[in-house]
């Protein structure tokens, strides 16, 4: 199974990026997803991430196991932050994956601590995660090259953060989606008795 663990934008912050996207790139195509009968998009050509798949990831999985799978939730069920809010304020382009992103200016320390703590829930699990420097973003458009024409202006949105998620990659006719499999709530502490439940007294 392909999985990742990330935060989800609210329905109405991916709707406010895809607005301000639509805006400040007039040129770009539609990002809705095509159907099984139409033709693929070549490769070599921008391809906007549909609105729905709007997310920030805090660790790529990749393929795990049944077993890693079982793990990874019982390690990450431990894991403990509380809620935050990241303003996404700029945008950059990167090389390697090829897209466009936007991505806060300043970091929260939550968002980086909790992006360790799940990382470190993650190799615990037995899973072989990248340990490259960690640059939360939003992917907005990919296949695209480093002299694609930059937005008119900067995206200025605050998105506030109560829960965080395990999702699964699928790939579909239409295009990839990304099913949540397990989610946890973003607080100060496990209550007194959840503790209990978890065999932690």
């Amino acid at each position: 199974m392909r999985s990742f663990i990330g935060l989800d934008l609210s329905a109405q912050d991916k709707l406010a990026l895809e607005n301000w996207r639509e805006k400040s790139l007039p040129g770009l195509p539609s990002s809705n997803a095509r159907t099984a009968n139409q033709p693929k998009v070549p490769v070599r050509q921008p391809k906007p991430v549909p609105a729905a798949n709007f997310h920030i990831t805090l660790c790529f999985l990749g393929n795990i196991n049944d077993r890693q799978h079982e793990t990874v939730i019982a390690n990450l069920d431990d894991v403990t932050a509380t809620p935050f809010e990241v303003t996404l304020d700029m945008t950059a382009f990167w090389q390697g994956p090829k897209i466009l992103l936007a991505a806060p200016t300043a970091p929260p320390a939550s968002l980086m601590s909790l992006a360790a703590s799940v990382n470190s829930a993650a190799r615990q699990a037995g899973i072989d995660v990248e340990r490259r420097e960690y640059r939360p973003h939003v992917t907005l458009i990919r296949n695209t090259k480093e002299d694609y024409p930059p937005p008119l202006f900067a995206p200025q949105l605050t998105c506030q953060f109560s829960q965080f998620h395990l999702f699964e990659s699928v790939s579909t006719p239409s295009g990839v989606r990304y099913p949540v499999k397990h989610s946890w709530p973003l607080r100060s502490s496990h209550s007194v008795r959840e503790k209990l439940q978890r065999g932690h007294f």
